[in-house]
């Protein structure tokens, strides 16, 4: 998952990328967070993107996000906690790779945050103890990602 510019992640299931119907699956990033939150560019409300991106941190403090308040820093992870939570629920995963300008620039009291909301709201006996981890490629993660994902394309259409 990133948290940058805007909010974006993949979901890998027994060491497969899940791509959807339309190769979109783990657009996290619209995911509802806050029901009543802000209009999101998909015309939503309270989508983890509109909530927790760059821009709508600078949008709704003021302030870009390379000078976060502490609040500010617990509430977006908190806010991408709870996203999380609702995906491991789901799906069943133990571990969330997060990185991204945002969250990674954000540091530790982020990922203290989001580990708080994910342990409070992951409460089966299947997601209890999934844990939220920083990207350890740090910004070149998503670049890497997306050439893998190139590369699985290509390596797909040549079996055709």
């Amino acid at each position: 998952m990133v948290v940058s510019t805007g909010v974006g992640g993949g979901i890998v299931l027994n060491g497969r990328l899940l791509d959807g119907a339309s190769g979109n699956a783990g657009h996290i990033g619209h995911v509802i967070v806050e029901p009543s939150g802000r209009r999101c560019v998909c015309g939503a409300r309270g989508c983890l993107e509109a909530e927790t991106s760059g821009p709508a941190i600078e949008a709704i403090t003021g302030r870009p996000p390379t000078q976060p308040t502490y609040e500010i820093i617990q509430r977006t992870g908190r806010l991408v906690g709870r996203g999380i939570a609702s995906v491991c629920n789901l799906l069943d995963l133990p571990l969330a790779v997060v990185g991204g300008s945002v969250a990674l620039g954000f540091g530790a009291p982020f990922f203290q945050a989001a580990q708080n909301s994910l342990d409070e709201l992951c409460r089966l006996e299947f997601s209890s103890g999934a844990r939220i981890v920083p990207a350890r490629l740090g910004d070149d993660g998503s670049l890497i990602g997306a050439a893998a994902f190139a590369l699985r394309g290509m390596n797909r259409m040549a079996r055709i």
